[in-house]
């Protein structure tokens, strides 16, 4: 031990002497000993190593407690009666030991917090918890605490759960028993602290402390003055944002109990303005929970009682008074105020007028109980005061009438702004003029104008809501026409006026919008003259009126000018280039130094650039309207405000189901159809100018060009203002990229970004000089917004390309080269951090990976002066420890830096895709070093910010980086998370930021080794959060960004084929880990689980030919589902015991909607789970109590979205599946009577019964429960036989299968055959069917055949031995039917064993029908309406498949003529089949192809059978046949080998066919495409066979062809082939014209006028014949 060391050690020793002199004396030694150099060098030393025998600050700290104590417990023994004097010495003694330990922790932890947190804090809380030490030292420690304990990032980290529950029930009891010895502000503002660190840091919040809070405002209520209320509700308000998202009911529960308290402290306590901010925010907040984005009743989200409605009434008229108030305060006041009322109250307002607001209630008498007093409230006998309020548009219309003062009116334009804005559908239609009428009235009355910018704003508003109204009546349209055309007439007129400009050109642009006045030629003169200058208000409304009207081509009124003259005036559209370019500089540009504001003002990306081109181009509204539409790139939608309470209201929305989000992600793929540009032709002389005005100002730039003088800035927004219009230009066709690269723009825009790395040369030599950093900043600001990094085809992406051209190897190494120097310059406030030893915490060195030395854990602390200041508190703003990532600790030149940072990322990952100048691996390289280890170091705040930028920036969404790129910026990831585990903020944004990395992750070589290296170190990393999250030591908001981060390894790695997490040696795949966060203990985790749960049944990445998610195997669907139905019953049993308990009343809520969302997200995305999630809500309603209106709710939209028009119907097409799971439960409570057929809309059991007993009475009378039949015919009050007879071949379905499977060995099988037989057996018993049962086969037996036909399913991989035709159609996930389901096979036995059973014993089953030919006709037709009935592809492709193996019965047995019914089976079946082709989607998914295909497949054998069997049957058809087909060549390449071997077939094969011949020789022609080449041949040498054709003998021959009226695109190649021929012989074609005139009645062109008019007619909708028909009229 070193002699320092030792000196201290003897003077600790010594402060425990028995003399009270000896201590004073080594107390002062120990303040010198303690600030010596060299001993605080030794003592920080061995108190960052590890625990030893040396001395260290902890030590010290345990020998200064023991003196404290022994000081105390002296004091506390010295004889109570003294002298004043005695008496101050004595409070002057304690002084000095306060001081002493404030003392004590600044020199300990002055370099950076060396105490440990634990002791340091329990001897603190046992201090102030202690009656007797706490009245002597409550104030001071107190004063610790919140200085020197709170707002030190390490310790806020490192108190546990239960200490900061601890430190709240110490501070709320001070608080609500207040002492003279601790000042309650103090006191106040560490329950605020300790409030933040709660809810930031810790696992789950405890809703008991709402009573404390509750108590806190009754005192309030009490007292005259509450000093530090302010802190204590601000503590309240950030307490229940949090809380609600799992206590929303508990929280709305406590507004109701505290807003009228805080009404009556509002109207009867004298509150300074922070109080009434706080208490505004509160009332906010409670109406966003109560009324979640504007929800008005309970149906639509809302939580309402009588009780909250009756606050909501007080509310508002308080608010209406406050608003008088501060209106008189400004009249009357001396000096100038503001007119303006502050934006929250406003907000508030709007928000409580919206819910108070029915346009049935005018006024209203209510209960005023904010003015009672305490005394009253306790007498019940007084009543709460009663007034009548004023309410509805009414009130707001009066406010702004009855007064002129600016103070009274303006705080309503507000509110009526507000509400319209953020309520457009609250203000009635009814209420449009007068408001109209009113505002018209204020617009002229311009007294300074302090008013009339927030009249032109609510006139906006009012605008832009008319706009979106489509229901107007016509008198009233036309009465708001003359008030808008006086609005715009009074607004134009005051345009000039720069105050109120913005307004102006705003309300202009919403009055374009919303086409409310047509726009005149005055207005497009504002956009040419000196009236105004070129600012974004301008540019936004010359956008919307360019994309709205038609722009005159010359600025002059009056007559029209003939064409010369306007060839040579000026047009308007040169004039507004020039007033956008040069607005307001002189003729010689050279000369003049002035920018224009193009170049230095800010407008929305490339507005400018797509304004003058469209201006350009001939038709400049297309063009304008093409740019309109183009896809947005994420990167310039991203709004910059930080997350607010929304995220939360959406959640509640979510929890009541009145947001369905996973119902409106479009499915389908963004592959990019970008719209075709073709068809826009320039002006060339305006394209000509417009290059020259552009050429012109950047050589007026260059010309004033100085590198010390010139902004830099000014540079870049010229140069991306040239290759803006460049790829503006290219968007619209109008130049090849290759060609803009040469042009001269692009040269130009070259040297103006070389002069502008000309300032990045210059301060890469002087990084520390302050004046260039701003404008440096705001450079880098500029190039990162011009690049884009989406894959989106637009205007962005082109000008981005260009933009990423201009910028040389030079600059790019530059500004990586400042970068390097910027990381390694850090100013010493920000070097605090400690080491701290991994070994003290067991469980928390889940992240270090092997061989890891112990690492800094980084603490901001921010070092004290030894004085304090003001020891109550009342001066200080401490509230808690700062983020480590908050900006307040980054220097200008830091910001500057993570600004280049950004840039540079921006930039590699963009120029992957891109020609550049530079070496994008080079510049990567060059990143990557700066988090090289032998320079990172992550305890200082920038470096932290840093590796995020990378981390986040470097990995693009769609440019995935070299592997071992990744593993470089993966190296320090468990580095960070180790070092900061415990801060929560932190480790959220990490796990936010490493999204990007997993997608690169999943895009690798998988075999490669580097890939494997980088995705081991991402696993691990993720493997210990979720370690650390079953361990309860990550926050909420970690959990919701680790669920995110999972999802995404889900979307990266679908099958969990690498995406396994290693936690303590064992593996979990994450797909079996994410069900897992269904049962969390945090709502909004659970809600984002379930919401996300999808994921499990679709790969997100691979889209089948339709552009629709892939589907995952059956396997995996099925474990997927049962695994996340567990989790979610898991949540749900955790609470359900404890349902009468009003604590869970929200638990209980919650649980059930993430069970409900769960399955309801399945149900939408997974048809093979489809029914199995349908039956868990059927049997969540019995057991988990689900609400059936919210599942109601819920099904509605699901079915919606599947297509069916009720629910009911998308009930009933699973009520067998349903039915049947339902009775397989064995327990008694699952009785038919217990279904929850309210889930099918039924109200009660007998209308269920009387609508589904066919579908019920089978399955009960399979299971012999005959009672139960009975019981439903007493219930509809019919005869229990004759029900049995309606059912009889639904009932026999479930038993003829069985009898005639063949015995394969199975028990299973074995048993249904037994059961089916006793069943059988006990129908022909005389008690029940008798008979009676042969006389309802025979006459039942079409009905029959329909049942068993509808009960075939034919799995995609049946085995080689049972391979069937149909199985070439079936796919491995198409959903199982309803049960009873056969494979084709076995329905065929079935057939078979009808026949056999048939007392005649015919051949077939088809004999049999053939003896009633329109059995067929049955048959078919019950096939097709199930066809036609559904919308659901699955089962409009089994129906298909029923379809198909029924008319290969038939044509097989078509040479017995089928009872004579042989020619109608053959037509309907071919006209059916060409329904369904012509039918067909836009575009197939893989279930729609195999449709398709097994449509043409049996076409293909119907035409075959034909030919072979029916002579001329298919003569009449073949027209009609091939019509149909040519088309699918070209449209459907999926099928097209299928179609054009039917086709060969037709015309080909069978072309010396004599009954098909003549046929083919009517034939339209085949159209001249190779692929139809054969064909064409063989049909043109047929119908040509005597030579060529006249026009008249090709008329006759189009004309020779009758249509069939449903299919007239049959005709397009004839008709194709018409007007070429009309076209070639139009010689011929006069003479037939004259001929026609002379024999009007008979000429063929007359009888061709009339047939192509009846085309016409049938073709009404077919664009394509409708086209071909024009050009032939034509």
């Amino acid at each position: 031990m070193s002699l320092a060391l030792n000196d201290l050690l003897i003077c600790c020793r010594h402060l425990e002497h028995d003399r009270a002199t000896e201590r004073r004396k080594e107390v002062e030694k120990f303040k010198r000993l303690i600030r010596d150099p060299e001993t605080v060098q030794h003592l920080d030393r061995h108190s960052d190593s590890k625990p030893g025998k040396f001395l260290n600050w902890d030590a010290v700290f345990r020998f200064l407690q023991k003196y404290i104590q022994k000081e105390t417990e002296c004091l506390k023994t010295a004889k109570p009666n003294v002298s004043a004097s005695t008496q101050s010495s004595r409070q002057k003694k304690m002084q000095e030991i306060s001081s002493l330990v404030k003392y004590f922790i600044k020199c300990a932890n002055k370099r950076a917090p060396r105490l440990k947190c634990q002791e340091l804090l329990n001897y603190i809380m046992d201090t102030v918890k202690d009656s007797s030490n706490g009245a002597i030292y409550g104030a001071d420690y107190s004063n610790i605490l919140l200085k020197d304990i709170l707002s030190v990032r390490k310790y806020w980290c490192e108190i546990s759960q239960q200490q900061w529950l601890e430190l709240l029930s110490v501070y709320f009891r001070l608080y609500l028993k207040p002492s003279q010895d601790i000042n309650r502000v103090l006191v106040a503002r560490i329950i605020y602290a300790v409030t933040k660190g709660y809810c930031s840091q810790t696992d789950g919040l405890n809703p008991k402390f709402l009573e404390f809070f509750s108590k806190a405002v009754q005192c309030a209520r009490q007292e005259k003055s509450s000093p530090g209320l302010n802190h204590v509700l601000a503590a309240l308000t950030i307490f229940i944002k949090i809380l609600a998202i799992n206590f929303r009911i508990r929280v709305c529960e406590l507004g109701d109990e505290i807003l009228p308290t805080l009404l009556y402290i509002w109207t009867q306590h004298r509150l300074n303005d922070s109080l009434k901010e706080v208490i505004i925010e509160l009332f906010q907040l409670q109406i966003y929970i109560h009324h979640p984005k504007g929800a008005k009743t309970q149906e639509k989200g809302a939580y309402e009682s009588a009780k909250w409605r009756s606050i909501l009434y007080n509310l508002y008229d308080l608010l209406v008074n406050e608003i008088s108030h501060i209106g008189s305060r400004g009249k009357y006041s001396s000096g100038s105020r503001n007119i303006a009322v502050k934006e929250n109250l406003i907000e508030l307002m709007a928000d409580i007028c919206h819910q108070v607001f029915n346009e049935n209630t005018r006024s209203l008498e209510i209960s005023q109980s904010y003015t009672t007093t305490q005394r009253e409230l306790s007498d019940y006998s007084v009543l709460c005061k009663r007034r009548r309020i004023e309410l509805g548009w009414e009130v707001i219309k009066d406010h702004l009438q009855k007064s002129q003062n600016d103070f009274d009116l303006v705080p309503w334009l507000q509110i009526a702004t507000q509400l319209i804005s953020k309520y457009p559908a609250s203000l009635p239609n009814c209420e449009l003029s007068p408001l109209l009428i009113i505002l018209s009235q204020l617009l002229p009355q311009q007294r300074r104008g302090e008013r009339t910018p927030y009249v032109l704003r609510c006139l906006m508003e009012v605008a832009l809501c008319q706009g979106k109204i489509s229901n107007l009546e016509g008198s009233q349209k036309s009465d708001l026409l003359k008030l808008w055309i006086k609005i715009w007439s009074i607004t134009f007129r005051s345009i000039s006026s720069e105050q109120i400009q913005a307004e102006n050109f705003s309300l202009l642009g919403a009055i374009i919008q919303g086409s409310l006045v047509e726009v005149d030629r005055e207005f497009w003169k504002l956009f040419t003259g000196s009236a105004c200058r070129p600012s974004c208000p301008a540019v936004c409304c010359l956008t919307v009126a360019l994309t709205i009207c038609v722009i005159p081509e010359t600025a002059k009124t009056g007559l029209e000018q003939n064409i010369s003259e306007v060839n040579r005036s000026v047009s308007l559209r040169e004039l507004i280039m020039k007033w956008l370019i040069f607005y307001q500089l002189e003729d010689d540009l050279e000369d003049t130094t002035e920018l224009p504001p193009i170049l230095h003002s800010k407008f929305p990306h490339l507005s400018l650039e797509k304004i003058l081109v469209s201006l350009a181009v001939k038709n400049c509204k297309a063009a304008m309207n093409f740019f309109q539409s183009a896809p947005e790139c994420e990167e310039h939608q991203k709004s910059k405000e930080e997350p607010s309470f929304l995220e939360i209201e959406d959640l509640f929305l979510q929890t009541t189901f009145d947001k369905m989000d996973f119902l409106t992600i479009v499915k389908e793929c963004g592959i990019e159809k970008h719209q075709s540009s073709i068809g826009f032709s320039v002006h060339q002389n305006l394209k000509e100018s417009l290059d020259r005005y552009l050429l012109a100002l950047s050589e007026q730039l260059l010309n004033n060009y100085t590198s010390e003088t010139t902004n830099p800035e000014t540079l870049v927004q010229c140069s991306s203002l040239l290759v803006g219009v460049l790829g503006c230009y290219c968007y619209v066709g109008v130049i090849a990229e290759e060609d803009a690269y040469k042009s001269e723009l692009f040269q130009k825009a070259k040297s103006l970004m070389q002069c502008a790395g000309e300032s990045i040369t210059l301060f890469k030599n002087k990084t520390n000089e302050e004046s260039r950093i701003d404008s440096l900043r705001n450079m880098m600001l500029l190039c990162t917004s011009y690049l884009c990094n989406c894959m989106k085809h637009n205007p962005n992406k082109i000008a981005s390309g260009f933009f990423l051209r201009l910028l040389t190897s030079k600059l790019m190494n530059d500004i990586a080269d400042i970068c390097k120097s910027l990381a390694s310059f850090i100013k010493k406030p920000f070097d605090y951090g400690e080491v701290e030893s991994v070994e003290d915490d067991t469980d928390e060195n889940l992240m270090e990976v092997e061989d890891q030395s112990p690492m800094n854990l980084l603490d901001v602390y921010s070092a004290y002066s030894v004085s304090d200041a003001n020891e109550s508190g009342e001066s200080q703003s401490i509230t808690g420890a700062a983020n480590p990532l908050a900006e307040e600790y980054l220097s200008k030149q830091d910001l500057l830096f993570l600004d280049m940072l950004k840039f540079l990322c921006m930039c590699v990952t963009t120029a992957q895709t891109s020609i550049v100048s530079f070496r994008a691996a080079d510049i990567r390289r060059k990143l990557l070093m700066l988090i090289d280890s032998s320079m990172l170091d992550l305890t200082k705040s920038l470096h932290l910010h840093m590796y995020l930028v990378l981390l986040k920036k470097l990995p693009g969404e769609d440019y995935p980086l070299p592997m071992e790129d990744v593993i470089e910026l993966l190296k320090p990831l468990s580095n960070v998370c180790s070092l900061y585990r415990r801060d929560q903020d932190v480790c959220k944004t990490i796990l936010n930021h490493v999204l990007h990395i997993v997608k690169n992750l999943g895009q690798g070589n998988m075999d490669n080794e580097n890939t494997r290296d980088a995705q081991g170190q991402f696993l691990t990393v993720i493997g210990a959060f979720w370690h650390l999250t079953k361990d309860g030591k990550c926050a909420p908001t970690v959990r919701v960004a680790l669920v995110k981060c999972l999802k995404t390894l889900l979307e990266a790695d679908p099958y969990s084929k690498w995406a396994i997490l290693n936690v303590m040696g064992k593996e979990f795949p994450v797909n079996e880990v994410f069900p897992q966060f269904l049962a969390d203990n945090h709502h909004q985790v659970r809600m984002l689980a379930a919401e996300s749960i999808n994921r499990l049944f679709q790969d997100m990445k691979q889209r089948d030919s339709s552009r629709l998610l892939k589907a995952l195997p059956l396997k995996l669907q099925q474990t997927a589902f049962e695994n996340a139905y567990l989790k979610a019953q898991e949540g749900m049993r955790e609470v359900s015991h404890s349902a009468e308990n009003p604590e869970l009343l929200d638990e209980l809520y919650n649980r059930k909607a993430v069970l409900l969302m769960m399955i309801a997200v399945v149900l939408h995305c997974s048809p093979v789970c489809e029914k199995q999630a349908l039956f868990a809500l059927c049997k969540s309603v019995k057991e988990n109590g689900l609400e059936p209106h919210l599942i109601k709710k819920v099904l509605e939209k699901v079915s919606e979205g599947f297509g069916y028009r009720h629910l009911e119907d998308f009930m009933t097409s699973h009520l067998d599946y349903l039915v049947l799971e339902w009775l397989n439960h064995q327990d008694t409570e699952y009785s038919l009577s217990s279904f929850p057929f309210i889930l099918l809309n039924y109200t009660n059991l007998e209308d269920f019964y009387r609508s589904c007993y066919k579908v019920l009475i089978p399955h009960l009378v399979i299971r012999s429960h005959f009672d139960e039949v009975k019981s439903i015919a007493n219930q509809i009050q019919e005869d229990w036989k004759s029900l049995l007879t309606d059912c009889f071949p639904k009932i026999l379905v479930n038993i003829l299968p069985y009898f005639a499977y063949e015995d394969t060995g199975d028990s299973g099988m074995s048993q249904q055959r037994e059961t089916a037989a006793k069943v059988y057996e006990m129908l022909k018993d005389e008690s029940l069917l008798g008979k009676q049962i042969d006389h309802l086969f025979i006459s039942n037996l079409p009905e029959i055949v329909v049942e068993l036909l509808m009960t075939l399913h034919e799995p995609g991989n049946s085995g080689a031995s049972q391979s069937t035709d149909l199985c070439d159609f079936s796919g491995d996930l198409d959903p199982a039917p309803n049960p009873p389901y056969f494979p084709s096979h076995v329905i065929k036995a079935t057939f078979a064993y009808i026949s056999n059973c048939h007392k005649t014993k015919f051949k077939s089953i088809l004999e049999i029908l053939s003896k009633s030919p329109d059995s067929y006709q049955k048959i078919l037709l019950a096939i097709c309406e199930q066809a036609a009935e559904t919308n659901n592809v699955y089962k409009k492709n089994r129906i298909l498949k029923i379809y198909h193996l029924f008319v290969s019965l038939l044509l097989k047995d078509i040479k017995s003529g089928l009872g004579g019914a042989w020619a109608f089976v053959l037509r309907d079946v071919i006209y059916t089949l060409i329904h369904c082709i012509n039918k067909r989607p836009s575009c197939f998914m893989d279930v729609s192809l195999r449709s398709f295909s097994l449509c043409c497949d049996l076409l293909s054998r119907v035409c075959q059978t034909a030919v072979t069997y029916c002579k001329d049957a298919l003569e009449s058809h073949l027209h009609v046949i091939v019509g149909t087909l040519i088309p699918l060549v070209d449209d459907q390449s999926e099928v097209r080998e299928q179609v054009l071997d039917l086709l060969k077939y037709l015309v080909i094969d069978n072309k010396d066919n004599e009954n098909l011949y003549l046929t083919i020789k009517l034939l339209d022609p085949f159209p001249d495409h190779v692929v139809f080449k054969d064909l064409r041949i063989t049909q043109q040498k047929i119908k040509y066979n005597r030579g060529p054709f006249s026009l008249l003998e090709e008329i006759k021959h189009f004309l020779s062809v009758s249509v069939y009226d449903a299919l007239p695109l049959t005709r397009l190649e004839g008709l194709k082939d018409l007007r070429r021929q009309l076209e070639q012989h139009k010689d011929q074609m006069k003479d037939l014209m004259r001929a026609s005139q002379e024999n009007p009645q008979d000429g063929i062109m007359v009888k061709l006028v009339v047939s192509l008019l009846q085309l016409s007619k049938m073709a009404a909708n077919h664009t394509g014949e409708r086209e071909v028909l024009g050009k032939l009229f034509g």
